[in-house]
């Protein structure tokens, strides 16, 4: 059987919007990350992340979409994270999914990019993503709780709506870790899809939380406490359960042993997913050449 030519990477566009659409729910199928999406589901998404179209490509097998990769940017850290990376499953035993995320880092490094991160699929053994010259960071978890096991109310503190100028300025415990998603940049970029809670004692910040809203079921991106206060957590999610809650209660994000980690799992919750964050450096994996797509 003669082998399929691959043609050159393509940028997003208006054109190849269906084929983009196509390779994501066709791709994911069966995986634990599975899309269900149309046009304006993916658009959504885009918007959601705030995608690079001019690095997001699709790879072409004899002029037949094979495989995506979807690329966000922070051109002011020059840095970028692979929200989807993908092949058709026909194409798989190719190197075509390979080969567009070269030339997507090549890309990135071209036009100033230093460092790529992403994380593994659970579906797959993070060892295989050696060959894509990307080192594993931080193991992280999606926890979930249909109901919690919290302590009596606290009636020293107040949870209220607040915006990401206040939590800007909380000072975290040194060395952190922080995941895309969890940026101020990000935030900022899609602050309409974003609800920021703070339990305050007085006047004090205690914790805060992030989450989606509308989401169904309900899901948090991020918690946080300068004093790592459990008793703060709690009233943040005896709230989150008492407003609006769509069961069950879904955390993204989680870093092993952070604050977020231990308060949540002393609350009740469970793991769903275990993945592992990952980081290319871009400036010793690429060519010295400009490429033009």
């Amino acid at each position: 059987m003669p082998f399929a030519m691959s043609d050159e990477p393509r940028v997003l566009s208006p054109e190849n919007l269906p084929d983009s659409i196509r390779i994501l729910n066709e791709s994911s199928r069966g995986m634990s990350f599975e899309w269900h999406l149309d046009l304006f589901g993916f658009l959504a998404l885009a918007r959601y992340w705030n995608i690079s179209e001019q690095h997001t490509l699709l790879g072409y097998e004899d002029g037949q979409p094979a495989a995506l990769i979807i690329t966000a940017t922070d051109p002011k850290t020059r840095e970028a994270y692979i929200v989807y990376w993908a092949a058709l499953p026909q194409f798989r035993k190719g190197r075509t999914a390979i080969r567009l995320f070269e030339s997507c880092c090549q890309k990135l490094y071209d036009d100033g990019y230093e460092i790529l991160y992403g994380a593994s699929v659970p579906d797959r053994p993070v060892r295989r993503y050696r060959f894509i010259k990307s080192d594993v960071e931080y193991a992280i978890f999606d926890l979930q709780a249909t109901s919690t096991n919290l302590p009596e109310s606290q009636s020293r503190f107040e949870v209220r709506e607040i915006n990401l100028e206040t939590i800007s300025t909380v000072a975290l415990p040194p060395g952190e870790p922080v995941h895309w998603c969890q940026r101020n940049s990000f935030l900022r970029n899609g602050s309409m899809f974003f609800q920021i809670l703070g339990a305050f004692e007085g006047e004090t910040l205690r914790a805060y939380c992030i989450s989606v809203r509308k989401a169904t079921p309900t899901m948090t991106i991020d918690f946080r406490s300068p004093d790592s206060s459990f008793e703060a957590g709690y009233e943040l999610l005896r709230w989150l359960f008492s407003h609006d809650y769509r069961p069950p209660l879904f955390a993204s994000d989680v870093f092993e042993n952070s604050y977020a980690h231990r308060m949540l799992s002393s609350a009740g919750f469970t793991v769903k997913r275990r993945f592992d964050t990952l980081i290319r450096d871009l400036r010793t994996t690429c060519k010295e050449r400009t490429i033009s797509l």
